[in-house]
């Protein structure tokens, strides 16, 4: 069962969740976007729990701000800039943004650096080689 429920959604969206189609619609899909999140990040147990019912419920009022339309896909172009949207019902990755994920992950989230700066010397001694100026084998080759 999901963290967030029906009514924190219907707190969202600033409205009732009265009919029961639209509760069992909204339960499904807490339960997508938790699954979701339990797939990425693993036991939900282990993350902070205020977070998470932000998470699904926001993801979830995403959902029902876009259900009921027929398009499931519409593309807007003017002059050179175009904009494409996409409604589907079915919970994905996208559902929940890459700002929710870090949200409850913070340590997921990287900086511009993927390494740290530093320096460690190499102490291995090599040999030093030097070509001579002049290989008189070489004119054969010529």
């Amino acid at each position: 069962m999901a963290v967030a429920t029906y009514e924190d959604v219907g707190v969202a969206l600033g409205r009732p969740i009265s009919s029961n189609a639209e509760q069992e619609q909204i339960n499904y899909w807490l339960g997508g976007v938790e699954l979701l999140i339990m797939t990425r990040l693993g036991s939900l147990a282990l993350l902070n729990q205020a977070v998470l019912r932000y998470v699904e419920t926001e993801a979830v009022v995403a959902k029902v701000r876009r259900s009921g339309t027929a398009e499931s896909s519409i593309t807007v172009a003017v002059d050179d800039g175009s904009v494409t949207r996409r409604y589907e019902n079915a919970v994905s990755s996208s559902d929940i943004s890459e700002e929710w994920w870090n949200l409850l992950d913070p340590d997921s989230s990287t900086g511009t650096a993927s390494i740290r700066p530093g320096f460690e010397p190499d102490f291995a001694q090599w040999s030093v080689s030097t070509p001579p100026a002049y290989d008189p084998g070489w004119d054969a080759f010529r």
